[in-house]
């Protein structure tokens, strides 16, 4: 299989907002060559996980007092504050340009890619980096980086990390919802910055410098930057328009919550949402809420649809031990809306 060059875009300074633009417009529009997008943030920004629900996860009030910008990045996962002090990467490999050896399967994407993320790490101080298959990289038994994945129909797929050089990822007290969760261990283990780490704060051109060749192997071609300019798009907003849709309440999962919301008529869903911590690629979310639009409020219909659209080609769900907990969620939500219309 072919190798090709790996590009390198630095974005030094950046609004979180452009960088979350660049991811979207990667995953629209592509890329001939794999791709590697860096980011230094020098605003505030608060950024929740690509199927987070705002209303559920973050205090909206606060941060707009604050003046900070609540934005949705392109990754599954969790909400993340990005600002002086924190690095943003993408990595975009196109169809067929795997950075690896051999191809493998859209699911294994952080499997494969954070190994380059840990190799750079080792090298700029935290010497115990290491990816135990949960949504973030730990280093002496605290939480470091923040990880995630996606992929396209296509057969694109990227890797998501957060960074802390020397400020944390986790967002300012006051600006998320309480959410006490049964496990202690859902959020991972206190954080810990590179530059506690490493005894100094490496500069941003010195860790871009690293990272750049945390994928290149021997004898492979050195990164060359990108020529031109990198085509943006916009992701959802962070604030969904909700009126209408019942909630079926928070759900636990290993790495946070979920939830559904949804309309009903007739003993039918309206309107379905998936929403939660959780890490999938958006069009299998968004083909999964299609698929049970109008889909009767049954236990076996529901569980027939959630199962076939995570079975499908490319689809894959992190972060929820079985697909039983999404049917479960999107029947509660039917229900109760049914309830609250008075239309069984």
């Amino acid at each position: 299989m072919e190798t090709r060059p790996l590009q390198v875009a630095l974005l030094s300074r950046c609004d979180p907002a452009r960088f979350v633009r660049v991811e979207a417009g990667l995953l629209v529009t592509g890329h001939p060559a794999p791709i590697l997008v860096i980011a230094e943030f020098a605003t505030p920004g608060l950024l929740l996980g690509r199927h987070q629900r705002a209303a559920s996860t973050v205090e909206v009030a606060a941060a707009r007092t604050q003046g900070v910008t609540l934005l949705r990045r392109a990754g599954g996962g969790r909400t993340l504050h990005a600002g002086d002090g924190t690095i943003g990467l993408f990595l975009f490999t196109p169809p067929g340009a795997p950075l690896s050896a051999a191809p493998f399967p859209p699911d294994r994407t952080t499997n494969r890619y954070v190994r380059g993320l840990l190799a750079a790490l080792r090298r700029l101080g935290a010497r115990q980096a290491a990816w135990f298959g949960r949504d973030f990289v730990s280093a002496g038994g605290r939480q470091l980086a923040v990880v995630s994945q996606e992929a396209t129909p296509d057969g694109a797929v990227a890797l998501e990390a957060f960074l802390s050089v020397s400020q944390p990822l986790e967002p300012p007290p006051g600006l998320l919802r309480p959410r006490p969760h049964s496990d202690p261990r859902a959020g991972g283990p206190p954080a810990v910055s590179l530059a506690e780490l490493a005894g100094r704060t490496p500069s941003f051109d010195e860790v871009a410098a690293v990272m750049m060749g945390g994928w290149v192997g021997p004898g492979q071609p050195a990164p060359e930057p990108v020529s031109g300019t990198l085509t943006e798009a916009e992701l959802p907003p962070a604030e969904e328009d909700e009126a209408g849709l019942s909630t079926s309440g928070l759900v636990e999962i290993p790495i946070g919550f979920l939830e559904a919301l949804s309309a009903a008529a007739v003993g039918r869903l309206v309107g379905p949402r998936v929403r939660g911590d959780f890490i999938a690629p958006a069009t299998t979310v968004n083909a999964l809420e299609a698929a049970l639009e109008g889909a009767p409020i049954d236990e076996a219909e529901v569980g027939r649809r959630v199962n076939e659209n995570f079975h499908q080609a490319g689809a894959f769900l992190q972060g929820v031990t079985g697909l039983g907990t999404v049917a479960g969620a999107v029947l509660v939500a039917g229900r109760i809306a049914s309830g609250s219309t008075g239309r069984a």
